[in-house]
């Protein structure tokens, strides 16, 4: 009875030594990121240039999309904005000939005036000239033919200053016409110039809805879950394939919230996968999710009902390994792994 005793104390304090100053679990796997590989357009597969399972990098052709429409769009959006440069030259021209045209019409307003201020300075020395005639004729000292001379004279240089002045009004309104003219050719040049922004902002889109029938590799990675089909017609967010990250691997371990009151980030980590029963992995804890593993399921418990049953939560921990990979034991997402976290 004493040896069995015995025997049961020394199990007891090996398995004690064993396990102290640890926090182990099984439920643990390999994670890693998933990129999906989705169609930005709508369009028709022409070819499929990867395989299930092969290895790509980052920016390879994956998928080739039908593309005649596109560029269809990209020469339409060529011609719209070689037409948006015309319209500024031709504007700018127009411009310029208004321009000249205020010169030139500036050039005849002065000259105009100028007419008519002569024709004032001559209607001034005629009025002048034709008093003294109307007084010489009440003296007799002139004859009626001398006086209607320069009645007439009068008359008519009058009649040069009405249209004298005539001609100025005329040139003032062409001159406001002119300066008009250039105004609306500077708004007309203003909208052209950015009828041409327009026309290269719809340019860039063209061009960038052409790249998208070119699909590539999100990142360096595997191919995984391809459904992408030559002559398949595809649609904008549809899933085609997978690329599996094959260079950056971490482990999560759903802990019992009862076993990391002792541990900390930076703590090391010992890993054994369960594919490679003969081969230990270090590591190390990176972080600890902020929420248990039940506040992410799709229908969490919810205590509040009355049917309360206490269960022992998982806290989720993140554990990056602190080797390097190695060829021989290659790790793939959801493999199934144990880890022992060293919390003394």
């Amino acid at each position: 009875m004493k040896n069995i005793k015995t025997l049961v104390l020394l199990f007891i304090a090996t398995f004690a030594i064993g396990c102290g100053g640890k926090q182990k679990t099984d439920n643990a796997q390999l994670e890693t990121n998933i990129s999906p590989v989705i169609p930005k357009i709508n369009s028709t597969i022409i070819s499929v240039l990867v395989e299930d399972n092969q290895a790509v990098k980052e920016g390879d052709i994956l998928i080739q999309l039908d593309n005649a429409n596109y560029k269809i769009a990209v020469q339409q959006a060529e011609v719209a904005l070689a037409l948006a440069k015309q319209n500024v030259t031709l504007s700018k021209s127009n411009k310029n000939t208004a321009a000249s045209s205020v010169s030139s019409v500036q050039a005849a307003t002065s000259s105009a005036n100028a007419g008519v201020e002569a024709a004032r300075v001559r209607v001034d020395v005629i009025t002048k000239n034709y008093i003294r005639f109307k007084n010489l004729l009440e003296q007799n000292s002139v004859t009626q033919q001398q006086f209607d001379g320069v009645k007439a004279e009068k008359e008519a240089t009058e009649a040069q200053l009405k249209i004298a002045l005539g001609q100025a009004q005329a040139s003032k309104y062409q001159v406001a016409t002119s300066q008009s003219a250039v105004t609306s050719s500077d708004n007309g040049i203003s909208i052209a110039e950015l009828a041409i922004k327009q026309a290269e902002n719809n340019l860039e889109a063209a061009k960038l809805q052409l790249s998208y029938c070119m699909i590539t590799a999100p990142c360096d990675g595997i191919v995984s879950k391809k459904v992408a089909q030559k002559g398949q017609v595809v649609s904008i967010g549809q899933p085609l394939m997978a690329i599996t990250n094959n260079n950056k691997i971490w482990v999560v371990a759903n802990f019992k919230e009862t076993q990391v009151a002792e541990m900390k980030v930076g703590q090391d980590v010992t890993i054994e996968i369960d594919a490679y029963d003969d081969k230990e992995f270090s590591g190390k804890v990176q972080s600890f999710s902020q929420a248990t593993g039940s506040k992410f399921s799709l229908l969490p418990a919810d205590n509040a009902t009355g049917n309360f049953v206490k269960v022992t939560q998982r806290i989720p921990v993140k554990i990056v390994f602190t080797e390097k990979s190695n060829n021989d034991f290659p790790l793939r997402a959801g493999m199934s792994v144990t880890v022992a976290v060293k919390t003394k």
